[in-house]
């Protein structure tokens, strides 16, 4: 696997030039030392990131051939995104499934990701031909190994990450943890994410112009990169979710560990303790410093309040927006929850103490946060 083999294969794959721009190789250049000086990835996971690196390049390559031929698509502004972010396990899926319920609400659904041009036709969005390919693979995997998703589970046609679109600038948090790339994920923590943002941009756009409405969209790590979300969308607002960071922390390392043994012939545990900790500590640290810039645009949304009502909290997010309350959005989002109850794919266990971790060790990540958001009740020492 090497930066040629990708490019050539994701060139023949869609016939087309490369992205109008470069920005995109440095992050790939990176991913690719590190893969060759770590050699943890299993053959077989060095073919499924070999087909991710390409799909997220050819996907850029028809993004940017379709702006050429359609360059109003981009004169369309992208009027006041809702994003949904926090650290990691700490409700932003729930959030965005709930949201998204309510037809006055716009998601980027799982299988738009990968397949943004030409977006769907009007009113197809989860109907399109590529949403029921998705859809059928989706329904083979929960047959064969339903306990997989104990941890996570993305519908094809419900709310994803924008983590993927990111992922087509190759500045992702995505690759960072899938396995063992350390000079990426320190590059990540500060590198200029202007291109990545202008990208997702782009990528709403194209969206948008054939099946409008205001975007509600989740990624947690826009923790980390929110400065950049403010600057690429300046009239945003933001949902900031809250939980317990030492049980968030667990829960995040179990999810990732986890899925780390797809690609790789071990967990790398020492990596994983070298790298996270920090990295999901500024998923606290950064929005607490935009909370003091920004106060009006963050919305507070706790988890342990969720778990115990969530329709009601959500009538709270609903008149923080200003957005009507309406009984489609209530019944929806009720629905919803009937038809996916927690643990439904299996329970998630967890603990610090798995992953060598103690609570005190772990008190200078969390110290500041927990001044302004006290909301930590694990006792594990």
């Amino acid at each position: 696997m090497n930066f040629d083999e990708i490019v050539n294969t994701a060139r023949e794959a869609t016939g087309l030039p490369d992205p109008d721009r470069d920005t995109w190789q440095e992050g790939l250049e990176i991913l690719l030392r590190d893969h060759a000086k770590a050699d943890v990835l299993t053959e077989r996971g060095r073919g499924i990131m070999k087909r991710r690196y390409v799909s997220a390049l050819a996907t850029r390559m028809q993004v940017d051939d379709y702006i050429r031929n359609n360059p109003d698509v981009i004169e369309t502004p992208v009027e006041r995104p809702v994003f949904i972010l926090g650290m990691v396990r700490t409700g932003t899926t729930m959030t965005s499934y709930l949201m998204d319920t309510d037809p006055a609400n716009r998601s980027l659904l799982r299988w738009e990701a990968y397949n943004v041009a030409p977006p769907a036709a009007a009113g197809m969005t989860r109907t399109d031909q590529r949403c029921l390919a998705e859809k059928v693979a989706d329904e083979e995997l929960l047959k064969n190994n339903p306990g997989m998703f104990a941890t996570h589970f993305e519908a094809a046609d419900g709310p994803t990450e924008c983590v993927h679109l990111l992922a087509q600038d190759f500045r992702s948090m995505m690759y960072a943890a899938l396995s063992t790339v350390p000079v990426y994920a320190d590059w990540l923590l500060d590198c200029d994410m202007a291109s990545a943002f202008e990208h997702r941009k782009r990528v709403l756009q194209i969206l948008q112009s054939t099946n409008p409405g205001r975007w509600v969209l989740k990624m947690p790590s826009d923790s980390v990169f929110i400065p950049w979300l403010f600057r690429v969308f300046p009239d945003a607002r933001v949902i900031w979710t809250h939980r317990d960071p030492y049980a968030a922390f667990a829960s995040s390392f179990s999810m990732r560990g986890q899925s780390r043994l797809i690609f790789n012939r071990e967990m790398d545990i020492d990596y994983m303790r070298c790298k996270w900790p920090l990295q999901l500590s500024l998923h606290l640290r950064r929005p607490l410093e935009m909370a003091k810039e920004r106060p009006g645009d963050i919305y507070h949304l706790y988890y342990d309040d969720m778990m115990s009502d969530p329709v009601g909290e959500m009538k709270k997010v609903y008149a923080w927006l200003g957005d009507d309350w309406t009984g489609v959005a209530e019944t929806g989002m009720r629905q919803w929850l009937v038809e996916n109850p927690q643990n439904r794919f299996g329970k998630h266990t967890y603990s610090l103490s798995e992953w060598g971790f103690s609570k005190k060790e772990l008190e200078p990540y969390f110290a500041d946060y927990l001044k302004v958001h006290p909301v930590a009740t694990a006792d594990e020492a």
